[in-house]
């Protein structure tokens, strides 16, 4: 399998995890997405948030986007503000990624935040671009258990990759 292939299928799924939380975190009580727990962020439309603003750094690292908008420090959350941002800044992640080649892939590109310093390919930020997402949504499905949610969606990559064959 070409790199290019594993990391396009990486962002369709990515994508896909995110649309799924989407549509499970629509119907919950927007007071209960606000509810503050103990975890790494205040609670799950803080922690989705924080997916997106990751995204939307990433995005600009690596494809030079300049519509990328800064999400640090945003505190009133609207949930519906987060859902479609989130949504959009995948979408966009999974085109870009579609539209490199492997050489692109495998290139090299110096990146300097305020956290770290460094000098990957392409593939290896863009893999944690994806394992950073599943991380969080991770956290989310623990604060969701807390909070008495029900109906969590399974976005393991195994399953959607065999839903994707089968299509």
């Amino acid at each position: 399998m070409s790199i290019k292939k594993l990391m396009t299928s990486y962002a369709a799924y990515n994508l896909s995890a995110n649309q799924q939380f989407v549509n499970w975190l629509q119907g919950q009580l927007e007071e209960s997405l606000q509810k503050e727990v103990h975890s790494s962020f205040k609670g799950i439309l803080q922690t989705l948030n924080h997916i997106w603003a990751i995204e939307e750094m990433w995005c600009a690292d690596l494809f030079k986007n300049d519509d990328a908008v800064n999400r640090y420090g945003v505190e009133d959350l609207k949930p519906q503000e987060v859902f479609d941002g989130l949504l959009k800044r995948s979408a966009i992640i999974s085109e870009n990624v579609s539209q490199l080649t492997d050489e692109a892939l495998a290139e090299n590109v110096h990146i300097k935040t305020p956290w770290f310093e460094a000098n990957l390919t392409r593939a290896e930020y863009l893999q944690h671009l994806f394992n950073h997402g599943t991380y969080h949504r991770g956290q989310i499905i623990t604060i969701a258990h807390q909070l008495g949610f029900t109906e969590m969606p399974s976005t393991d990559f195994l399953f959607f990759s065999l839903m994707s064959s089968n299509k």
